[in-house]
Order: C-alpha cells, then sequence, then structure tokens
C-alpha cells in the first residue's frame, strides 16, 4: 500500500503530518501489510507564482481564479510525485490525503485502486465563516473545482470521511461516489491523561496555526480584564499574538512534548475557530482528557458529539463565547464531566490502533486478489 500526503501547507495548515503518525502507529498492529508513505515537497518559486500569485487587474476584483489555481498546481504536482513513488515498486492499493490534490489523477486511479481521505469537501471550505464575507462571487469562481472534485470522487474507487459531517457533505456533492466515515485517529497511549501541577490559576489553552481565523483575538477579547488575574492563557501559533498580562505564546510544531505537556496541563482548550473542518488540536485535547470548548463549524460538532463530549457554540458569537467561557472556568465539576466523556469518546472512536487496522480492511477488499 502506498500513502500519499499533501504535506503542511506552509505554518498556517501544520496537522498533515498527524495522519502519518496516527497510520503508523495503526500499522504497527499488522504484520502482514507493506506499507510506503510519499508526499509533496514544499513548493517551489513557480508552482507558488503559479498557485497564489496576485494577477494584475483581476485579483482586485476576485476573479484572478486562485482557488482552481491552487487546486491545478497541487494536483498536477501530486500526479508526479506519485508517479515516480510508484515508478520504482507498485502497489496494491494508493491512499491519497487530501482529496484536494488527487483531481488529476483519472489515469491513475484507473490503474490502481484509488482511495482518497476527505475531512471538508471544496465547497464547504470556501464557505466557512472565516472568509465568507472576502469572496465576492463565491460559488461562481469555485465552480471549476467542485466539478473536479465531483469527477475525482465519484473516479475512486473509496473515499474515507472522517466525521460524519463530511461524508453526508461528500455525499451530496458527488451521489456517484461510494463513502465511508473513518477517522485515522490518534496514538491514545501518547496522548493522555497526567496529573495536574497545582497553580492558582486555570489555564485556557489555544492551538491555531492561523491565529485571526481560528478565533485567537475573539478569544482574548473574551477573557478580558481576567487575563493574568484569575486565568491565563497558553497560545501556540506562528503568527503574531498582542503582548498581553497573563498571555504565554509558544512556538511548538505538532509533535514537540512541550506541545502536549501544554494540552495535558490545560483546564480547557477553546477553539473559537470560524474556518476548521476536524482540528487535530480538539482530538488531541480529547484524548488528553482536557475539555473543549468550540465553535459548530465543520466536523467538529461530530468529534465532540453535539456537545456531550465538550461544549459548543456559535461561530462569531462573542457574547455566548464569553458566557461559556465564564461558566465552564467557573465549574471545575462541569469540566472534569467533559473531560471523561471526552476521553472515553476518543476510546470509542479515535483509537488509532483500531481505527488504522478498520481502514486497511476497507483497503484490502479493493484489491484485485479479494474475494
Amino acid at each position: 500500500m502506498l500513502f500519499f500526503n499533501e504535506g503542511n501547507l506552509g505554518a498556517h495548515v501544520m496537522g498533515q503530518g498527524q495522519l502519518d503518525a496516527a497510520l503508523a502507529v495503526g500499522l504497527r498492529e499488522l504484520s502482514d501489510v507493506s506499507a510506503r508513505f510519499a508526499g509533496l515537497t514544499p513548493m517551489g518559486r513557480v508552482s507558488r507564482a503559479l498557485a497564489i500569485r496576485p494577477l494584475p487587474l483581476l485579483a482586485p476584483l476576485e476573479l484572478d481564479m486562485r482557488t482552481l489555481r491552487w487546486h491545478a498546481v497541487q494536483s498536477l504536482r501530486a500526479r508526479s510525485a506519485v508517479e515516480r513513488a510508484l515508478a520504482g515498486e507498485s502497489a496494491d492499493v494508493l491512499l491519497v490525503h487530501s482529496h484536494s490534490v488527487a483531481m488529476a489523477l483519472g489515469a491513475r486511479m484507473r490503474a490502481t485502486p484509488t482511495v482518497l481521505s476527505l475531512d471538508v469537501t471544496v465547497g464547504d471550505w470556501s464557505e466557512m465563516p472565516a472568509w465568507r464575507s472576502e469572496k465576492r462571487y463565491g460559488r461562481a469562481l469555485t465552480a471549476p473545482s467542485r466539478a473536479l472534485e465531483r469527477r475525482a470522487l465519484e473516479r475512486a474507487a473509496l473515499t474515507i470521511a472522517w466525521t460524519g459531517w463530511a461524508r453526508r457533505r461528500a455525499e451530496t456533492v458527488a451521489p456517484g461516489a461510494r463513502v465511508e466515515e473513518l477517522h485515522p485517529g490518534i496514538d491514545l497511549l501518547r496522548y493522555l491523561p497526567a496529573p495536574r501541577r497545582p497553580r492558582e490559576r486555570p489555564r485556557v489553552l489555544f492551538v491555531g496555526g492561523r491565529f485571526a481565523a481560528k478565533g485567537g483575538p475573539r478569544l482574548i477579547s473574551a477573557l478580558g480584564d481576567g487575563l493574568g488575574e484569575t486565568v491565563e492563557l497558553d497560545v501556540v501559533t506562528p503568527e503574531e499574538v498582542p503582548k498581553r498580562p497573563g498571555v504565554r505564546v509558544h512556538r511548538l510544531q505538532p509533535d514537540d512534548p512541550a506541545l502536549l505537556d501544554l494540552l495535558q496541563q490545560a483546564d480547557l482548550l477553546c477553539l473559537p475557530t470560524l474556518g476548521d473542518a476536524a482540528p487535530w488540536a480538539v482530538l488531541e485535547a480529547m484524548a488528553c482528557g482536557t475539555p473543549v470548548l468550540a465553535t459548530r463549524v465543520g466536523g467538529i460538532p461530530d468529534m465532540l458529539e453535539e456537545g456531550r463530549a465538550g461544549a459548543l457554540f456559535e461561530p462569531g458569537d462573542d457574547r455566548e463565547l464569553a458566557e461559556a467561557l465564564s461558566a465552564l472556568l467557573g465549574d471545575p465539576g462541569r469540566r472534569a464531566e467533559l473531560a471523561v466523556r471526552a476521553r472515553g469518546r476518543c476510546e470509542r472512536r479515535y483509537d488509532a490502533r483500531r481505527q488504522v487496522p478498520a481502514l486497511i480492511e476497507l483497503m484490502r477488499g479493493l484489491t484485485p486478489s479479494s474475494p
């Protein structure tokens, strides 16, 4: 089997490495699977210019087709990289994450059973509250990408949707596609609860590469004058954060032990995001027994079991955010209840040692030698 990953898309999207880590954990449980990993290298100067450089005259009008250009460049790069990976050794099954780089893999899909991994559709991503107001022509400009997406999903032997929300949306986008819901999970022997060290004030944790789009400024505003007095905030992001009393900024990679310690020691993970699909930070906090407060965006409600394994509020509702923060920080019993439910949900639905073998079984069923 060949697992192909689009790779981290700069400092603002750094979760793709967690997928390979989860697959590696689950594959250790299987002795009869030969797995190889490949992926896209970072964009070069020419590729980046073709994909995202604003086009004179058209860019001010938001007509430079940046979404289509991004998908075209990345999909063509992925096609070349997949063919190189398979040139020396073939594969019985190919898995590509995410599906958005598989739009040029039609010939390869006909030659090799291909599984596409999907956490959000093109249309749903483009219409997230984080950037919906910036898209003057919205759906019209994403129509070519959505058409290519539908074709790729319907050509694939199987699409794996990470959440129920993503599955429902994929089935709507591509009625002819075969879609199964299955998250690859995480290493529950690494991400696990730990005793909390004594401290004077409760700690809130924020983790997000896109500080503004994930609601960082809203969180700081909601905590208000309590910062440094009644509550502390740890922020993990590569972006600049205004200096405030009680706010500590950390520049950490996803696999940094210091990030794991922050996840285990926080009293609450808060992600007031306006643009997300299935954020790893939410899942990692849940596994660590840290209660989560997040917005009803993308697949987050599915991950938090519609509020039973974490608290939810409407995106952009700053008053609801402030009230939810105050209520949870003032109620240790409620936080403890959510923490237990979150860990339990991870053990049932997000254990890589069970999820990955389940994925492999689905992939076995696609091989020509399977009964």
